[in-house]
């Protein structure tokens, strides 16, 4: 079977899971929006994993809360239920039957939940170390990019023979991981200089910057402390503009559900976190009328 997922860490993860209790022959990266969009298609022979339902596959797991209010009135295999990584619900699918195979992972499942919910301590956020390190050279907002799809694959047979420490110090890791630090202050900067806050709200518009340094995404909130949401401006693909919104998830929460507000827009997402692609064409007044929904909740 092949497996069609995203390539960050919980489908890194979901994809270690999955190739121990089944026989996977490929894996298939392909964007979220696509996926939304009815743009790649899939067979029985497909797993599709961390993304929305695509018609036609074998399976599908998933998590986001953007998808569960989608009406499907047919069955299929796998599951979809609300938790904190699809790894997670992955794990949960299998555990009875596959529990004795799968245990041998559970630092990296734990970890995994943590991260892709965003579930960090101030020191894991300003000094990422073992598992959270890894995670954020997986992260497609970490701005790593090169030769991703390679990195991805080899990554998921790689870790599951070798120890979180000794994963860190191959070179293909170190010198991602070496990057992302030496880069953070530089990241740091670049918010700084694009970021304002209107009441509760960061606004950080990265439009028409090119050449940005790597960094970590969640470090935002440890600059402007004050505020308990952001919405992150980029450019997309096909004339686009990329609104990426995120809980502070340090201080007092936002009351908002953005997987909720994103699938307005057509995106998709988490309660704490999600994305839309808007077009250029009202993209400012949309994304205007998204701050206001935000300020004061």
């Amino acid at each position: 079977m092949k497996i069609v997922t995203r390539g960050d860490f919980d489908g890194l993860t979901s994809t270690v899971l999955l190739s121990v209790v089944e026989t996977i022959n490929d894996v298939r990266m392909v964007h979220p929006k696509d996926a939304q969009d009815g743009k790649i298609t899939c067979d029985a022979e497909d797993i599709v994993v961390n993304l929305p339902y695509i018609l036609g596959c074998g399976m599908w797991f998933d998590h986001h809360v953007s998808e569960e209010t989608v009406g499907r009135d047919f069955a299929f295999k796998g599951r979809f239920e609300i938790a904190p990584s699809c790894a997670r619900v992955i794990y949960n699918h299998y555990s009875a039957k596959h529990g004795d195979k799968l245990k041998r992972f559970a630092d990296l499942l734990e970890s995994t939940d943590r991260f892709d919910s965003a579930n960090l301590t101030l020191e894991e956020v300003n000094a990422p170390s073992r598992f959270m390190l890894l995670a954020l050279t997986l992260d497609p907002r970490s701005g790593l990019g090169p030769e991703f799809q390679k990195y991805f694959r080899w990554l998921v047979e790689y870790i599951k023979e070798v120890e979180i420490e000794k994963v860190l110090e191959h070179a293909e890791v170190k010198k991602r991981a070496s990057r992302f630090l030496t880069e953070q202050e530089a990241f740091k900067a670049l918010l700084k200089k694009h970021a304002r806050v209107e009441g509760n709200v960061i606004i950080t518009d990265l439009r028409g910057v090119t050449d940005k340094p790597a960094g970590n995404r969640f470090v935002v909130y440890t600059l402007f402390p004050e505020a308990n949401v952001e919405v992150r401006l980029l450019d997309g693909h096909n004339n686009t503009t990329v609104v990426a919104i995120g809980h502070s998830i340090f201080g007092t929460p936002c009351t908002l559900n953005v997987g909720r507000l994103v699938a307005e827009y057509g995106g998709g997402g988490h309660r704490g976190a999600g994305t839309a692609q808007i077009s250029m064409d009202g993209a400012d007044a949309k994304i205007a009328d998204i701050i206001a929904r935000l300020k004061g909740r």
